[in-house]
């Protein structure tokens, strides 16, 4: 019985030890953070990658691949206004813009549109664009120079180009029909 004893002040004596230290120890501390938030109050959450600010530059020379696998020039629009969509089918956003660019390309023959598809078969963006309306060429960039050229991460992605073949403007993200309408009016005034 001694020896219960005994082992029972020894564990007592070390609980209160250890309590009275690492009050002590974090009392006398400092405040040990290492870490300070920017925006007390608020927790930042890790962010999606975003495209690459092009607006500015000129559109890069490529050779995208349209529905039938013929070779599509890119170069070939300049001359003409153009507004370049970055998308795929099961991208729900992509799907929700599709009918307004549409609906613009049929109200505007003097701009061209491209639809470029990020991720599907020709087949499949065939399907699609009957489905959605889609009254413009489609094009595929099967070697991704051009979604890489113009630093395209996101879908969709929209960029407008002026007769010259300068960037004037580009939009991550779904554009509405009022958005997208505001820019044709605001880059190619009819």
């Amino acid at each position: 019985m001694p020896f219960a004893v005994s082992r029972l002040k020894v564990a007592l004596i070390i609980a209160v030890c250890s309590v009275a230290g690492g009050w002590i120890w974090s009392a006398n501390g400092g405040s040990g953070v290492d870490a300070v938030l920017t925006t007390p109050g608020e927790v930042p959450y890790p962010s999606l990658d975003t495209n690459e600010v092009v607006v500015g530059n000129v559109l890069p020379d490529a050779t995208l691949t349209d529905l039938e696998g013929g070779t599509y020039p890119l170069q070939s629009l300049i001359g003409t206004p153009m507004i370049i969509n970055f998308w795929y089918s099961t991208c729900e956003p992509c799907r929700r813009e599709i009918p307004a660019f549409a609906q613009a390309k049929s109200a505007r023959n003097d701009i061209a549109f491209l639809g470029v598809n990020m991720n599907d078969s020709p087949e499949v963006a065939k399907a699609f664009g009957e489905q959605y309306g889609i009254n413009y060429p489609i094009a595929f960039d099967v070697s991704g120079a051009l979604i890489r050229d113009l630093g395209i991460v996101t879908a969709p992605s929209t960029i407008f180009v002026d007769a010259q073949g300068n960037i004037v403007d580009q939009v991550a993200g779904e554009i509405s029909e009022e958005k997208l309408l505001a820019l044709i009016s605001e880059w190619f005034p009819a």
